[in-house]
């Protein structure tokens, strides 16, 4: 019988479990995890890939949603990113619809009275979906929910009686087995590291090379807490918003019983004590009471390691690396990282090449990301604080960062300068783009009926976004 221990709990934890409970229930699964770990129920916001895995589970999310507090989510929308004032876009999921979305280009040269959040509502019908707080089943979505929840409903609906439990700390790996601080020995063929940022297996007792992703990405702290609704219909958005201040970003994830917030910034310019107050200043200026919030600060390792799968370790999650908060992917790379691991592991026992193709394979995930996330800040134009102009001022190695031709930004200026469009349509980059008024077209070869196709377009979906049901009205009624 193949043997897997799992280190850690939380969702990484508990969705590792989960998955080797679902899809390989011959297997003998113990989870180890420590007492003295707290968790944070900050609100997570998920990207719609979270799905497959979902499906690959069998799990039914009009059962679970109810019991972990959850919402449905269509978007992400970004606010004052391009500059200080810029307003709001939305990066919509699902793919684009209708004639070549670089036609829009021609409408906003042509039309100086467009805004740039027309793009992704000309191109997408979840923009419209989204901005208008409506909700579609048919069409793609995602979560937000309470991950801390969510860990503890997969142990106690998904892993119970399936699952081996022991709380304690590990205090020895020694290949084929680790060690316990309350005398136990755990034997496994397998060992799954989602112990956070410790990254005790992976990192601690391996030693495996750590690769900084700060020469890109400015941020490394948090600070988070919990608000409460003053308009619950109106303000449970299906979408996370993610607004742009002095030094740093402020996320917001409705949930159904409050609304999860941080503030997203690099140490470099405040503290601890400077963060909270900006972020209060923040919530006070959008109307929320802060009398009775607690806060909580949260230090981010950002970067990855060189490999994720060493020897008989596997990290999954935040023990594997972290990018950052921005573009929801926190939960991304583990079940990303988990279904690459499903795809190994089915084969039977994993050869050499098994664990060096999946290191391959998570090392683009997050690379890619990494260069997605980090052209939100390249692409700002915002200089009103020091850490603004610090950003506008970084200078990125273009020709060093895409051995790989990974979809990144030395693609994304190739995109800009050679190509004059964007080519990978079904990723997100152009809806970032469009929304910092990052153009690739001259005004050659200009097609005039192809924008009218697209304003038509926009105009039938606004007719059919009315028909839709508003979130708060769909899950009150099918799921609370």
């Amino acid at each position: 019988m193949y043997e897997i221990c799992i280190v850690g709990g939380g969702s990484a934890g508990w969705m590792s479990a989960a998955t080797f409970v679902k899809v390989f229930p011959k297997f003998k699964v113990t989870l180890v995890e420590s007492p003295n770990i707290k968790t944070v129920g900050v609100g997570e916001s998920t990207l719609q890939g979270i799905r497959r895995w979902i499906n690959l589970l069998g799990l039914d999310d009009h059962k679970f949603l109810k019991d972990i507090g959850g919402t449905f989510k269509h978007s992400i929308k970004f606010t004052n990113f391009y500059q200080q004032d810029s307003g709001s876009f939305h990066y919509p999921f699902g793919t684009t619809v209708g004639p070549n979305a670089n036609n829009w280009w021609y409408k906003k040269n042509n039309i100086s009275s467009i805004e740039l959040s027309d793009y992704a509502e000309s191109v997408n019908p979840l923009a419209l979906v989204a901005e208008n707080n409506r909700f579609e089943k048919d069409l793609s979505y995602a979560y937000h929910f309470d991950a801390s929840k969510f860990g503890l409903w997969l142990k106690d609906k998904v892993c119970k009686n399936k699952v081996r439990y022991i709380s304690a700390n590990v205090n020895g790996y020694y290949g084929n087995f680790i060690t316990l601080d309350n005398g136990e020995k755990i034997h496994a063929d397998l060992f799954i590291d989602c112990t956070g940022f410790k990254s005790i297996l992976l990192g601690e007792y391996l030693k495996e090379e750590f690769i900084s992703f700060s020469d890109i990405l400015p941020n490394d702290s948090a600070v988070s807490t919990h608000l409460e609704y003053k308009n619950k219909k109106q303000q449970m958005n299906p979408y996370t918003e993610c607004t742009a201040i002095q030094n740093g970003w402020v996320w917001n994830i409705p949930l159904w019983e409050r609304i999860g917030s941080g503030y997203v910034y690099s140490s470099k310019y405040l503290n601890e004590e400077q963060s909270e107050k900006e972020f209060i200043q923040y919530l006070q200026r959008k109307g929320f009471d802060t009398s009775k919030c607690s806060f909580n600060h949260i230090k981010m390792r950002i970067g990855r390691y060189k490999r994720f799968w060493v020897d008989n370790v596997v990290a999954v999650g935040l023990s594997a690396g972290f990018i950052e908060p921005l573009e929801s992917n926190g939960l991304f790379t583990v079940h990303e990282n988990l279904i690459s691991l499903v795809k190994v592991l089915r084969r039977g026992n994993p050869s050499q090449f098994s664990k060096d193709i999946f290191n391959s394979d998570m090392k683009l995930v997050f690379d890619e990301f990494a260069d997605f996330v980090a052209a939100h800040y390249a692409l700002s134009q915002r200089q009103d604080t020091q850490y603004w102009t610090d950003n506008f001022n970084r200078q990125y190695d273009i020709d060093g960062v895409d051995k790989n031709e990974r979809y990144g930004l030395k693609l994304y200026s190739r995109e800009f300068f050679r190509y004059e469009k964007y080519n990978f349509l079904d990723k997100g980059f152009h809806y970032i783009a469009a929304g910092m008024d990052f153009n690739p077209i001259m005004n050659e070869d200009f097609n005039p009926n192809d924008v009218r196709i697209l304003c038509e377009q926009k105009n039938n979906w606004k007719k059919k976004v009315r028909d839709l049901p508003l979130m708060f009205d769909y899950l009150e009624k099918k799921i609370y």
